[in-house]
């Protein structure tokens, strides 16, 4: 491990740990945990469970190839690492079999990029905001929530109960700015922004 490196090492790290000494019985607990969401995600989005065998292998093979870099340190919990690799690599296998471009439809609203480290770190932006987020008051929740719905900003008002239009587009810009700027005090910011 890097020892100039700040990441503090997650306590789900033993995964990693156990990936690389070759540990049979957590290799069978993380697929037995891991692996029935990885097929469902999967058979949601046009595959079978084969298909989901084998690209939970494939991402498992990736994160391998990953730990064995000097500086490597899971910062998350494993499942929050595994997920976006392995939608990166269905996404993939979907995109090389139809040869045009396709969305996975998912629960974590991750958005898959071409380049695997862009999604690993796009989870990363995903979970700092959601941690971020759950900080903000009630209200504020509620109309970023809105917002992000689609919602127009009359409906979000009659919705929320505020004197108007204008109030309601007024709140939604303060939560934002208050969502950014909790996200921007976090140390992870720093090396999530680029």
């Amino acid at each position: 491990m890097n020892i100039m490196s700040d990441k503090v090492p997650h306590k789900e790290s033993f995964y990693i740990e156990a990936m690389l000494k070759n540990n049979g019985f957590v290799g069978k607990r993380m697929y037995d945990e891991f692996f029935p969401k990885i097929r469902r995600m999967v058979t949601t989005n046009s595959g079978n469970a084969d298909d989901a065998r084998d690209v939970f292998q494939d991402a498992m093979v990736i994160i391998y190839k990953n730990a064995l870099k000097p500086d490597f340190v899971l910062t998350c919990p494993f499942y929050n690492f595994l997920y976006p690799i392995c939608k990166f690599v269905w996404l993939r296998k979907l995109n090389e079999k139809s040869r045009k471009e396709v969305t996975i439809q998912d629960e974590d609203g991750f958005i898959v990029e071409e380049n695997i480290e862009d999604v690993i770190h796009q989870a990363s932006r995903h979970k700092l905001f959601k941690e971020k987020f759950v900080l903000l008051g009630e209200k504020c929740q509620q109309v970023i929530q809105l917002a992000l719905q689609k919602k127009k900003m009359r409906e979000i008002a009659v919705l929320l109960n505020y004197k108007n239009e204008q109030t309601a587009r007024q709140q939604h810009f303060k939560c934002k700015k208050q969502l950014i700027a909790l996200v921007q005090q976090d140390a992870r910011f720093a090396e999530l922004k680029d």
